[in-house]
């Protein structure tokens, strides 16, 4: 009897321990501050590298990061719904005026830039293409490798889905308009896949594939051939990657054709700890990051 009067006591105890081990945890997690952070797929490897080391040196933070895409972190953060909306591209006029009629005052901060590299499968002979090409390749006037010197081989498209900065930004810069100022529109026969590591993947497997997107996401693999993109037919190609290194310095100076800059967008508040994570962001140390993560850090006379 005393042996079992013994073992419920214990049993008590434990349950006591507990009970107050998760209250102090549970208030433990209530006192940190919450930042959330959503939007671009092209920045959430990025992201997510600035979150986890800035929560290992900021305890008393919790960051939040999420994908879906740079109009779906923009939308949310006219929503209220996030505190730092990370995109691929600027603003469109309508989210800028969809932020008028918010009265909300939101800043833009570039955190980064990027390359857009145009892939192929290994096994294609094509080492270079010209812009002009790669908008025909994107609006299905060229279908055939065939047409840029390659084999007699049918062109299989691969691209992002529309709420992708990344698509955004490759239909306004690269595909461009035409003479009477209409915007080109991807082909219809090009396949849709959500996330840049998903482009890299069918490509991979497809001899016949072609895609674009972020370099960070193709530069050390061997499954895929980044193509030297040339301004014209007379012009050097230029890679964004040359022997698994991001060329860094073709895109800080432009020369590479296809680059542009990453940012964050935040509403114009006095939430210190947001702020003090995008001080971090733009350091040293983070951009430091930047260049872990394969991505291309801020010019130095911007890094803080």
């Amino acid at each position: 009897m005393r042996n079992q009067v013994s073992y419920y006591s214990l049993i008590v105890i434990l349950v006591v321990t507990s009970m107050v081990f998760f209250s102090c945890k549970k208030k433990e997690d209530s006192a940190k501050s919450v930042i959330s952070i959503k939007g671009s797929d092209t920045m959430v490897n990025l992201a997510q590298k600035w979150a986890e080391v800035y929560m290992q040196q900021t305890p008393n933070v919790s960051i939040q990061v999420t994908g879906g895409g740079s109009g779906t972190g923009v939308a949310a953060l006219l929503n209220g719904t996030t505190d730092i909306a990370t995109s691929s591209r600027e603003l469109k006029p309508k989210e800028v005026e969809l932020a008028k009629s918010k009265n909300i005052n939101y800043e833009e901060i570039a955190v980064a830039l990027d390359g857009l590299a145009v892939i192929v499968h290994p096994s294609n002979p094509i080492d270079n293409i010209t812009m002009e090409e790669i908008r025909d390749v994107f609006v299905g006037k060229i279908s055939n490798f065939q047409q840029l010197k390659g084999e007699n081989q049918k062109i299989n498209l691969y691209g992002r889905e529309n709420s992708s900065g990344t698509y955004e930004f490759f239909k306004d810069h690269v595909l461009g308009k035409d003479a009477n100022g209409n915007p080109f529109d991807y082909a219809t026969s090009t396949q849709v896949l959500q996330g840049t590591a998903s482009l890299a993947e069918a490509v991979a497997k497809d001899k016949n594939g072609i895609a674009y997107g972020g370099v960070g996401y193709f530069a050390h693999r061997d499954d895929v051939k980044i193509l030297h993109v040339k301004k014209n037919s007379e012009s050097v190609g230029i890679s964004p990657s040359e022997n698994k290194v991001v060329n860094y310095t073709a895109i800080w100076s432009g020369d590479y054709s296809i680059s542009r800059s990453l940012y964050m967008y935040v509403a114009s508040t006095n939430n210190k700890t947001v702020k003090d994570f995008i001080s971090f962001v733009v350091s040293t140390q983070g951009q430091k990051l930047v260049e872990e993560m394969e991505y291309i850090p801020l010019p130095l006379k911007e890094n803080k």
